[in-house]
């Protein structure tokens, strides 16, 4: 009796998810664009590899299933499709995580986690978009997209990226910059560098085992940085993961900052 009566008051202490969850998220869940299935046929049709994998069951309640299109020849994935049978959680992780896949080889696809989902669709960068008690639909999601790439583990992948694993578009613009930025020391002004880091760029490196550290800053102007993993002998850390960096720094830190790469010759 007492644990029924507590449970009532939980209700009004933690209210309905729906009210918890970021604006962007719910705009995901009530106009989902990626909704849908493929069949073999459409495979067939744009000679591409169907994959299908699922999570979750009907009689737990949820239940997601991933159709991708797969590039035969690199193991990109064309296009994704879902369909859902449970929370709204659900709906909008799913949504999210098949924009996400498009142009990412399932090698990528396997790296992606909950956070970066979460990430998509914050209204604010220290503010998650989907509550805790919706995490297990994040799970669900992951462990259908773990399924589907596991089906693609004998296409070969091309030995370097010619592309990075980064959004378009950018979010939580700073006009002019960070707020104070020529004053602050130059300790706070690397720790400023080193937040924005870890909110937009990390985790999209991530997704191809690779990092990137924060080596110095020159004269307030010159950012020097150095890759890890992956992204060493990735032709787009000189290209397009370059471009997306130095394009957030000088968004959300200053808009006359250079990011320069420290480029070290490759062992012989």
């Amino acid at each position: 009796m007492i644990e029924e009566i507590n449970m009532g008051i939980l209700q009004f202490v933690h209210p309905f998810t729906w009210t918890r969850y970021s604006k962007k998220l719910i705009n995901k869940i009530d106009h989902p664009y990626c909704g849908g299935i493929f069949l073999k046929e459409d495979a067939a049709e744009r000679e591409m590899l169907f994959i299908e994998g699922s999570a979750g069951s009907l009689e737990e309640g949820n239940i997601i299933s991933f159709s991708w299109l797969v590039d035969k020849d690199d193991g990109v994935i064309v296009d994704a499709k879902f369909q859902v049978f449970g929370h709204t959680a659900l709906i909008g992780a799913s949504e999210i995580a098949c924009e996400l896949l498009v142009g990412k080889n399932y090698l990528q696809a396997q790296r992606m986690n909950a956070d970066l989902i979460d990430r998509q669709v914050r209204d604010r960068a220290d503010e998650a978009a989907f509550p805790p008690e919706t995490y297990s639909h994040l799970n669900l999601v992951l462990e259908a997209i773990e399924k589907c790439a596991e089906q693609c583990i004998d296409i070969p992948l091309a030995d370097s990226y010619l592309t990075t694993p980064v959004p378009i578009g950018m979010d939580n613009v700073i006009p002019g910059g960070y707020p104070g930025w020529k004053e602050l020391s130059l300790k706070k002004k690397l720790a400023v560098i080193e937040e924005v880091l870890d909110q937009d760029i990390r985790p999209y490196i991530a997704l191809d085992a690779g990092g990137v550290s924060v080596l110095n800053l020159l004269e307030d102007k010159e950012l020097i940085i150095a890759y890890h993993g992956s992204c060493t002998s990735c032709y787009s850390s000189i290209g397009t993961t370059l471009s997306y960096i130095q394009q957030i720094i000088r968004a959300k830190v200053h808009p006359e900052i250079n990011v320069i790469p420290e480029m070290k010759e490759p062992d012989r």
